[in-house]
């Protein structure tokens, strides 16, 4: 009110100068008609003054709008979903008051994101995490056990380590002592799996730790075993115990259409009998079972002339919404090897590790995106390495080739990448992602859920889309860990518009339970199998 009226009377009196000048120019030219130059140079003069008056009153207008035009700004990045570069003023905005309530409020709502974090970040450790040893529990164990035996050819080993009972040398010897000696082994076996691809680490009881190598075989397990022998030595001396009583270690192989307790029964058994003959040492449950796998000679040969022989075989399966429409169909690889189809779990840590991830996904993407245009009303998903995005070469070339098509094919790409490797290259991931998004690109993270990390990345990066891992999807109408883990996700993607879907959903059950959960989609043999890629065809039913 007080803006509007200081600016009328300054209008006003600006007015009132040029009619007055325009006037005497007027009664110049009455009086003195001979003199017209002087009447010219009076209006002249009027004409100037107004101009003025105009030009002086839109700079004033202006510098007392600026602060409305600051607020209005900030409030449309505020709209658009770029609160953290809105959190401050920047500068003199008007209303002062609005600008100091939206302040405090952007500053309320952080941390109560922060906090929703660690809301997050805690339901997840209880429901995947040990809380003693930091691995992961028996029952997030027993999940990714029984969703492996539940694959088609699927194979692997489990290792079952005994460690010695802390409890009970807590009774009888110095309590430091015995904590350091604790400290020493689970840092020392945490740091060893590591470095084996795909392993995956859980303390199953007061004192056995299991470790579970999805399509390793018996002679893997066996080197494995004698390393971790070995590493004992490097310790420091124990004072509690003897060196020669550290470590048990059984070893179970196993294969699809077992029974998660009968493995685990076997590999008690064979800690067991490990424990009988003394000393560090392992003991294998059957030597006889038959073994699939290969070495790292013939895995990089198998996957050097599978990319020459123009890559892997793709299949296509539908992920469905809650209401039974199709929302895109993802395109799985498969490699074959003579005898039989190995799934992309089993040679993708494989193709990463041999270094040859760039080519496989530069092969994938180029074979993909030429079905877009024979298929204009799907939407393909396939995954890639975070590995390969990280390249320099391949960022470009993949810019490239996204640019060279139509814009209406962008927009039907969905990029799957795994949530583990997303969290842990978080900053050197943004800028590409960025680029996939800025170019109608979509980006769906995968695996969610196998791994605790915190959620904030859904809204750091703009995530649209998340899949969870398969291992909290088997059975998670009996597992209430996990409904509350899912629960928890779908709360915090609502408020960032992502979507979340289910992975290998198996039964009715499994998905009246994720719908209930706030799930939007899935996947799954309970929808759909997989069916092989087919370019020809012109359209597919279901």
């Amino acid at each position: 009110m007080r803006f509007t009226t200081k600016f009328s009377a300054f209008m006003t009196l600006l007015v009132v100068l040029a009619m007055c000048l325009v006037l005497l120019g007027s009664t110049a030219s009455f009086f003195y008609y001979a003199r017209s130059l002087y009447a010219v140079a009076i209006m002249s003069l009027a004409a100037l003054v107004i101009a003025l008056t105009l030009w002086l009153s839109f700079r004033w207008l202006r510098e007392q709008t600026a602060g409305q035009e600051k607020l209005e700004w900030r409030a449309k990045r505020i709209l658009n979903g770029e609160r953290e570069h809105a959190v401050r003023s920047e500068g003199h905005e008007w209303p002062p008051c609005a600008s100091r309530a939206i302040d405090h409020l952007l500053a309320e709502l952080i941390e109560v994101r922060a906090e929703r974090n660690r809301v997050d970040t805690l339901i997840r450790t209880f429901a995947a995490q040990d809380a003693k040893t930091g691995f992961s529990n028996r029952q997030f164990f027993d999940n990714q056990l029984t969703t492996q035996l539940e694959e088609s050819g699927a194979h692997g080993v489990v290792m079952m380590v005994q460690l010695p009972d802390f409890d009970r040398l807590n009774e009888t010897d110095d309590h430091q002592l015995v904590q350091e000696l604790m400290h020493s082994l689970i840092n020392m076996l945490s740091t060893f799996v590591a470095r084996h691809p795909s392993a995956l680490l859980a303390r199953y009881h007061q004192h056995e730790i299991a470790i579970l190598l999805p399509h390793k075989t018996l002679k893997y397990a066996d080197v494995m075993a004698a390393q971790l022998v070995h590493a004992i030595g490097t310790l420091p001396e124990p004072h509690v115990i003897d060196r020669e009583s550290l470590l048990h270690i059984g070893i179970v192989a196993y294969r699809s259409g077992e029974s998660a307790e009968q493995i685990m029964d076997h590999a008690r058994q064979a800690t067991r009998n490990a424990a009988m003959y003394g000393g560090n040492g392992w003991y294998v449950f059957d030597t006889q079972v038959t073994e699939r796998g290969r070495g790292s000679v013939k895995w990089r040969t198998l996957l050097e002339q599978t990319l020459e022989s123009g890559g892997p075989r793709l299949y296509q399966r539908p992920v469905i919404t809650v209401d039974g429409k199709i929302h895109h169909r993802e395109v799985i690889s498969r490699i074959f090897d003579g005898k039989q189809e190995l799934l992309a779990a089993e040679f993708t840590p494989l193709v990463q590790l041999f270094g040859l991830a760039e080519r496989y996904d530069r092969q994938k993407i180029d074979r993909i995106i030429p079905l877009l245009s024979l298929w204009p009303d799907e939407t393909l998903a396939f995954s890639i390495c975070v590995d390969s995005l990280l390249q320099r070469p391949f960022q470009r070339w993949l810019r490239d080739t996204l640019l060279q098509c139509k814009k209406s094919d962008r927009t039907r790409i969905i990029f799957e990448l795994a949530e583990a490797d997303v969290c842990q290259h978080i900053d050197r991931i943004r800028p590409m992602m960025r680029l996939l998004l800025g170019i109608g690109c979509k980006v769906m993270v995968s695996q969610a859920g196998l791994t605790v990390v915190s959620t904030s990345y859904i809204k750091s990066l703009r995530i649209e889309m998340i899949k969870l891992h398969p291992g909290l999807v088997r059975n998670i109408n009996l597992r209430y860990e996990n409904q509350l883990f899912v629960e928890s996700l779908t709360g915090a993607c609502a408020g960032a518009q992502a979507k979340v879907f289910a992975a290998e959903v198996l039964t009715r059950e499994e998905w009246q339970t994720l719908k209930e959960k706030g799930i939007y989609g899935g996947q799954g043999n309970f929808f759909a199998p997989p069916t092989p890629l087919n370019p020809g065809k012109k359209k597919y039913s279901y």
